[in-house]
C-alpha cells in the first residue's frame, strides 16, 4: 500500500480520537460545566459494560478464537508487567506505584476507537474482548496492587465483570438474544467511546507533569515494552490479520487513566502515576501514525 494512502488512512483513524479528546481538554480549560462524577459513574457502570456486552454478544467467533484473544490480552499485560519489574528494582522505584501503570494500557478510551476506525466492526469486537480482559484485571488486581491488598467488595461491584461473564455464557450456550436487549445495550454502549475520549481529554487537562525526567523515562518504557510484548505474543500465537493488528495496538497503548484514579484513591503516589499518564499519552499521540501504518499494511 503506498505511503500516502497509509498516511491518509492513519489520519482518518487518528483524527476523530484527537478531535474528541481535544474537545474534552478545551471544554475543561474553558471552565465549562462538566460533572465528572456523573460521567465517570455512568461510563463505568452503564455504558462500558453495555459496550462490552453488546460487542461480545454480536461476535461471530468460535470459542477457540475468543479464548485466543483473551489469552493474548492476558499475556501482553502479564509480560509487560514482568518486563518492568527488574527495571523498576534497578532504578529503586516502588513496584506498587509503577507495576499497575505498566500492566494496564489505555485499551478503552484510546484503544477501542483506534481499533474501530482501523479495522471496522470486526476489529472493535476483538478490541472489546481485549478491553474486557484488561478491565477485569484492572478492577481486581489494579486496586489490589495500589492498596497492597485485595478488595473483594470493589471487585463484586464491578459491572464489567458480570457483563463479560453473561456475554460469554450466552455465546457458549448459543442462546438467542432478545432484540430489545440487544438494541438497548447497543444504544447505551455507543455512548462509551465518545464519553471515554471526552473524559480522557478532561483528565489530561487536570494532570501536571511532576518529576519530568522519571515520568518520561517510565512512559517511554511502557510504550516500548507494551509494543515489544505485543509483538512477542502475536508471533508466539501465530496471530494474523485484524487479530494481530488489534493485539499490537491495544498492547502498545499508553498508561490507562484508571491507574491514576486508583493511585489517588489509595494514596499511592498519584502524582507519579499522573506524570506517566500524561507523558505516555503525549508520546503515544506522536507515535500512533507509525504504529497504525505498520498494522494496517
Amino acid at each position: 500500500m503506498p505511503t500516502l494512502v497509509l498516511l491518509s488512512d492513519a489520519f482518518a483513524v487518528l483524527a476523530p480520537v484527537f478531535v474528541v479528546a481535544a474537545l474534552g481538554y478545551g471544554w475543561t480549560r474553558a471552565q465549562l460545566p462538566y460533572d465528572s462524577a456523573f460521567i465517570t459513574t455512568f461510563a463505568i457502570n452503564v455504558s462500558s459494560p453495555c459496550l462490552v456486552f453488546s460487542a461480545l454478544t454480536r461476535l461471530r467467533l468460535s470459542a477457540e478464537v475468543m479464548a485466543e484473544i483473551a489469552a493474548a490480552a492476558a499475556a501482553c499485560m502479564v509480560l509487560t508487567a514482568l518486563a518492568a519489574v527488574p527495571v523498576l528494582l534497578a532504578a529503586r522505584l516502588p513496584l506498587r506505584v509503577y507495576v499497575p501503570a505498566m500492566a494496564f494500557p489505555n485499551a478503552g478510551n484510546l484503544g477501542l476507537p483506534l481499533c474501530l476506525f482501523a479495522f471496522g466492526e470486526a476489529g472493535l469486537g476483538l478490541a472489546v474482548l481485549f478491553y474486557a480482559v484488561m478491565s477485569v484485571g484492572q478492577f481486581t488486581l489494579g486496586p489490589a496492587l495500589a492498596a497492597g491488598r485485595f478488595d473483594l467488595r470493589q471487585m463484586a461491584r464491578t459491572p464489567t465483570i458480570y457483563a463479560v461473564a453473561l456475554a460469554v455464557a450466552i455465546q457458549l450456550a448459543e442462546l438467542p438474544l432478545p432484540a430489545w436487549i440487544g438494541n438497548t445495550t447497543t444504544l447505551l454502549g455507543n455512548c462509551a467511546v465518545p464519553l471515554m475520549l471526552f473524559s480522557l481529554g478532561v483528565a489530561l487537562s487536570k494532570l501536571r507533569l511532576s518529576g519530568a525526567v522519571r515520568a518520561l523515562s517510565m512512559s517511554a518504557f511502557r510504550l516500548a515494552a507494551g509494543f515489544a510484548m505485543g509483538l512477542l505474543v502475536v508471533w508466539a500465537m501465530g496471530l494474523t490479520g485484524a487479530a494481530r493488528g488489534v493485539v499490537l495496538v491495544q498492547s502498545s497503548m499508553p498508561v490507562a487513566v484508571f491507574n491514576y484514579l486508583w493511585a489517588l484513591r489509595y494514596g499511592n503516589s498519584p502524582e507519579e502515576v499522573a506524570g506517566m499518564v500524561l507523558g505516555s499519552t503525549a508520546m503515544a499521540f506522536v507515535l500512533l501514525p507509525a504504529l497504525l501504518m505498520m498494522v494496517m499494511q
